[in-house]
């Protein structure tokens, strides 16, 4: 085991606009105010309600590990609107081992980028200083603002744990991430691991494409049990209810964190509904740099009517649009669908992917996946469009 340097003394690094200080007594309110806010108390297991004993204790708390060398504690000093050092929020270097660290950021100092900044200094400081030979970061699945500041700070994401952190209503699952140490490059200097790509509205032909929000749910369930939906999805869930729906969207958007894949959801422009999906994926295949596959369903009572056609015109643009414009910067996109699904397939011709492959007992159909179906599999290059 590697042995962890206690630190002697609190530092309070600072980059010129985020300060880390340790606590004081005058802290308790704007801790109450923090603690008290609807996004800490999702996130975090804060006791509820939360009052001024409740963070007296934590600024005792933080003394004592201190003292201890078990953990090192800060507020995060930040500037206000008038440009006035006020607290910010707080951030903890726990030593374990494992050595982890957590943190929180009041309402208002949120969007600013404090909380990057002061990662990235408590993060050197843990390696500088503290000796640490690693740190973790975890959070509740689903926390993207966290898990934001962590893959901005060059953590490298580690995979979900289930059924892994205690919160107030039982276990729920948990996101997990790293950093290491590197004597050449401080925290301060280095850039994600991973391409976190933004889903940006896509408009035209009739059609409107957009990132999913908890409206569209409901939809997502009613899709996603449809019988012949399910004939052509042989990984749907069954029965397929809100908690694999909002799976789903919880899914793809840590995928777009990950630079895997991006996913819209195809709304109607007049009322916003759930027409459908389409996405783009398995951009990060080391075999196929540039590359992409597109897959896409609709709901059923958008069937008929050219919106996945529409859908797969606009992103198939967007897909070869270069980075440097606000595309994703494809260089080819390819398409699979069952041989007999004839639907899926006059999409891909539509939108002019070319058919260059029939595989034989290429995939599964069917409700109980009875059927072994042949593939077509379609390509399209920049040069076909």
């Amino acid at each position: 085991m590697t042995d962890i340097a206690t630190p002697v003394a609190v530092p309070t690094p600072t980059d010129g606009v985020v300060t880390l200080r340790p606590h004081r007594a005058s802290d308790a309110d704007d801790l109450v105010a923090w603690a008290r806010d609807p996004e800490t108390i999702a996130w975090t297991s804060v006791p509820v309600p939360y009052d001024r004993g409740d963070a007296l204790s934590r600024i005792r708390a933080a003394e004592a590990g201190r003292r201890d060398g078990s953990a090192v504690a800060w507020v995060i000093e930040a500037p206000d609107d008038d440009g006035v050092p006020r607290f910010a929020g707080q951030i903890d270097l726990r030593t374990g081992p494992p050595p982890d660290v957590g943190f929180g950021l009041s309402r208002w100092a949120r969007g600013r980028g404090f909380m990057t900044r002061a990662l990235r200094l408590a993060a050197d400081r843990a390696f500088d200083d503290m000796g640490l030979p690693v740190l973790h970061w975890s959070a509740m699945a689903g926390n993207r603002p966290s898990w934001r500041v962590a893959h901005a700070c060059g953590f490298t994401f580690e995979g979900t744990r289930t059924m892994a952190v205690p919160t107030r209503d039982g276990l729920a699952d948990s996101w997990h991430a790293v950093l290491r140490p590197d004597p050449d490059r401080p925290v301060s200097g280095r850039t994600p691991e991973t391409t976190w790509w933004p889903v940006p509205v896509l408009e035209g032909d009739g059609i409107r494409l957009r990132a999913h929000t908890d409206a569209d749910l409901p939809r997502i369930v009613e899709a996603c049990s449809d019988p012949r939906a399910r004939h052509w999805n042989a990984t749907l869930a069954n029965p397929y209810g809100l908690d694999d729906a909002r799976a789903f969207v919880q899914r793809i958007r840590l995928q777009e964190s990950l630079g895997q894949a991006v996913t819209w959801a195809i709304a109607d422009p007049d009322d916003d509904r759930l027409l459908g999906n389409v996405t783009v994926f398995g951009m990060d295949r080391p075999y196929c740099p540039g590359g992409g596959e597109v897959g896409y369903w609709a709901h059923p009572d958008a069937r008929g009517r050219g919106v996945v056609t529409a859908a797969v015109r606009r992103v198939r643009e967007h897909a070869f649009t270069p980075v440097a414009d606000g595309g994703l910067g494809r260089t080819r996109l390819q398409l699979g669908a069952s041989w007999d699904n004839t639907a899926s397939r006059h999409v891909a011709e539509r939108n002019g992917f070319r058919l260059v492959g029939h595989f034989r007992r290429d995939g599964v159909a069917g409700v109980d996946n009875e059927i072994v179906d042949d593939g077509a599999w379609y390509d399209l290059l920049p040069d076909d469009v």
